[in-house]
C-alpha cells in the first residue's frame, strides 16, 4: 500500500511541476505602444502609438486601431467644441485605456458640421455631443490628428509619472483637484484628477505652447469636455505599471 501510495504521489508531481516551472508566455506587443515610449525625429516632431500628432490622420489610426470608434463634435457649455474620435476601450502593452482623437478642424467647419448633425444629445453635465451627418464623417478620415488624449484605468501618482517618463519640466497645480505634469520637449502633459480620471494629453512639441501651456495660464480656466467625461468615466483602478 505505501508502495502505491509513492508511485501514485510521484504520478502527481510529474504532471504539476512543469506548469510551476515552465516561464511564464506573454502576449504579443506586450512591451509596445507604450505611453511613455515616446520618440522625437531629426526634426523634433514627437510620435506616440504609431501616431505623429500634428501630422498623422484619422486614416492611420483606423489602420492601427480598426475603426471600432465614434466621431463626433463634442463641446463643454459656451464653447464651439472640437472634433473628437473616441475608442473606448484598447490595449497599450498589458495597460488598457480610451483613447480620445482630437482632429484638426476650423470653428467655421465645426459650426458646419454641428448644423448638419444628424443627433445632438448631452452628455455628462453640460457637454453635448454632435453625432456627423454621414458626409462630414467621411470626410473627418484625411483630417489631421492634432492631440491624442489616453485616459488608462490606471491610477498615476507623482512617483510613478517620474520612474516611467522622466522627471517634469515643471508641475502645476490647476484648481483644487488637478495637477499637471509638463514635458514641452515630449509635447506631453500628464493630468492628475483628485476626483476623476487621469488624462494623458499629447500634441506636437512645437505647439505645446499654444495647446497646453496658454490654455493654462489663462484664468478662470474653462470647462474642458474631455475632463469632464473622464471624471465621468468609470473603471478598474489599479497601478500603471
Amino acid at each position: 500500500m505505501k508502495t502505491v501510495l509513492i508511485v501514485f504521489a510521484l504520478v502527481v508531481l510529474a504532471l504539476v511541476l512543469p506548469v510551476f516551472m515552465a516561464p511564464k508566455t506573454l502576449p504579443e506587443g506586450f512591451d509596445r505602444n507604450l505611453p511613455w515610449q515616446i520618440t522625437l525625429d531629426a526634426a523634433g516632431n514627437s510620435a506616440v502609438f504609431g501616431l505623429t500628432p500634428g501630422q498623422s490622420r484619422l486614416a492611420d489610426a483606423r489602420a492601427l486601431f480598426g475603426g471600432d470608434f465614434d466621431v463626433a463634435v463634442i463641446a463643454a457649455s459656451n464653447q464651439v467644441g472640437a472634433l473628437e474620435v473616441d475608442y473606448a476601450q484598447r490595449s497599450f502593452g498589458m495597460l488598457l485605456a480610451r483613447l480620445i482623437l482630437t482632429l484638426e478642424a476650423t470653428p467655421e467647419e465645426i459650426d458646419a458640421m454641428r448644423e448638419r448633425a444628424l443627433k445632438r444629445e448631452y452628455k455628462e453635465g453640460s457637454t453635448k455631443k454632435f453625432t456627423l451627418h454621414p458626409d462630414d464623417r467621411a470626410r473627418a478620415e484625411d483630417a489631421v490628428i492634432r492631440a491624442i488624449s489616453l485616459i488608462p484605468n490606471a491610477r498615476l501618482d507623482e512617483e510613478t509619472i517620474t520612474r516611467l517618463f522622466g522627471k517634469a519640466a515643471e508641475t502645476l497645480p490647476e484648481g483644487k483637484t488637478l495637477t499637471h505634469y509638463l514635458y514641452p520637449d515630449k509635447g506631453l502633459d500628464i493630468v492628475i484628477d483628485e476626483k476623476g480620471r487621469d488624462i494623458l494629453q499629447y500634441v506636437a512639441p512645437g505647439d505645446f505652447d499654444a495647446r497646453i501651456r496658454a490654455p493654462l495660464e489663462q484664468a478662470p480656466s474653462a470647462p474642458d469636455a474631455r475632463r469632464e467625461d473622464a471624471r465621468q468615466d468609470t473603471g478598474q483602478s489599479r497601478n500603471l505599471c
